[in-house]
């Protein structure tokens, strides 16, 4: 098969980089072809040589530099406030097998403000199938509605991502992250050799956005008893705000007017940056513990949206922490069988109660237990098998998703919240919205 990757210009890629690399990886080994686009509102592509030198590449994925926050460089570019380059973009989605959208549609940002063009990057003869990676789609990606008639369905890559897309007409399936699992396979008992006693401390690396809750983390950390490595990575906007000199948000302030940030650093926090996988998996296989602090009561309202790094700390050989209410009833991962459950409530001093306890010798054999059990697991995150998966919808739109009982809600049908949710979004850009639920999109024309 030919495959297109493609995807809007946004700010913050995190795990979706992770993702598009593995999958184009997959597709390859499974003797597909690959080609990856970034959508620009742009009227032409300015090539400007970036001074970064903290670039890095997967020869087996794109082959093209990238940063783990920040993207691809060197990525091939539509500027689609051109609109020649809009036609030709939608023409030549025809030669392809399969269109995959990995951000369906451009976010809420002031680049996109009153720019309406996009929804002439739609071809309806080509076949378009939409990546949620989103546990929100009601709030953020409502307004995919509008061009929905243009794809053949969604495919989510976590339980809230595919319980939230009910509120859309189109089918859909749940198809977890792609990893690679080359140098797991080859020796899954031996991959991660160092045992609890062999291990030091835990990992957290992350993009730091406002639900994720690294603060409430790095409030605990200074009231650990522990003096294990408590390492910290990733960046962000919450970062940003957390550690500036003049705009540092009032609540990463301690009671004594101290900035959490500095105090965590103080008392032993090891601030890793922005680090490639390799790094990440370093650390991991040195870590007793991973953790992802993130919750949301919006997400939670649609399930599970575990974190990329759950499943790393897994292939390393590290026990994941996660949230209850960030892994609520997922199918997949179960409390004190494949991860220890943090309440999304707690309060920093018995968040890092918690954290002494399950880096202490009390917990070596429910440790040792738990990473037992996720080796069962590993295997369904292969980004060969999970390629594999993604071929079978695009080759016979087989939307058939037996890993996952019915959502109670799931109506096929718009609700009134997200119908009004879509007409605000297309006000943004400038789009007047008609029923989305009965009209067929004219392509070539803004509404």
């Amino acid at each position: 098969m030919k495959i297109l990757m493609t995807l809007y210009q946004i700010q913050d890629y995190g795990g979706i980089i992770n993702h598009l690399e593995n999958l184009t990886h997959g597709f390859r080994r499974n003797g597909h072809e690959v080609d990856v686009v970034m959508l620009c509102p742009k009227h032409k592509i300015t090539n400007v040589k970036s001074k970064r030198t903290d670039w890095q590449v997967n020869p087996d994925g794109t082959g093209y530099q990238f940063n783990q926050a920040r993207g691809w460089t060197g990525l091939p570019k539509v500027p689609y406030l051109n609109a020649a380059a809009r036609e030709a973009f939608r023409d030549r989605c025809e030669e392809y097998d399969g269109v995959l959208w990995h951000i369906p549609v451009p976010t809420l940002n002031k680049e996109n403000k009153g720019v309406s063009e996009w929804v002439e990057l739609y071809n309806p003869r080509a076949k378009n199938f939409a990546i949620i990676h989103d546990g929100n789609f009601p709030k953020l990606y409502p307004h995919l509605n509008h061009i929905k008639d243009c794809f053949k369905g969604l495919i989510c890559v976590h339980e809230s991502a595919y319980n939230s897309a009910a509120t859309i007409d189109l089918k859909r399936i749940l198809i977890v992250n792609p990893f690679d699992l080359r140098a797991w396979r080859r020796n899954p008992e031996g991959f991660a050799p160092l045992g609890f006693n062999a291990r030091n401390g835990f990992t957290s690396v992350q993009i730091f956005k406002a639900w994720k809750r690294v603060d409430e983390l790095i409030r605990a950390i200074p009231l650990m008893n522990s003096t294990e490595q408590k390492r910290i990575g990733g960046a962000g906007i919450e970062y940003r705000y957390m550690t500036s000199e003049d705009k540092c948000k009032p609540k990463y302030y301690n009671e004594h007017g101290t900035k959490i940030w500095d105090e965590a650093l103080k008392r032993g926090m090891l601030y890793l940056g922005t680090i490639p996988t390799s790094s990440v998996y370093a650390h991991l296989m040195q870590s007793k513990l991973q953790i992802d602090p993130s919750w949301s009561h919006k997400y939670a309202a649609y399930g599970a949206h575990f974190n990329r790094t759950t499943v790393e700390a897994m292939i390393c050989g590290a026990v994941p922490m996660a949230t209850d209410l960030g892994m609520i009833d997922s199918k997949i991962f179960k409390p004190d069988i494949n991860y220890v459950q943090i309440p999304h409530d707690t309060t920093p001093n018995y968040y890092a109660a918690l954290l002494d306890h399950c880096l202490s010798e009390d917990y070596k054999v429910q440790w040792e237990t738990i990473r037992q059990n996720n080796l069962e697991l590993i295997p369904r995150f292969d980004l060969q098998a999970v390629a594999g998966a993604y071929g079978n919808v695009i080759q016979w739109l087989d939307f058939t998703d037996r890993t996952i009982a019915q959502y109670s809600a799931e109506k096929g049908l718009l609700t009134d919240e997200v119908r009004e949710a879509s007409k605000k979004n297309l006000k943004f850009f400038g789009i007047t919205a008609t029923d989305q639920s009965k009209e067929s999109l004219d392509l070539f024309k803004v509404h």
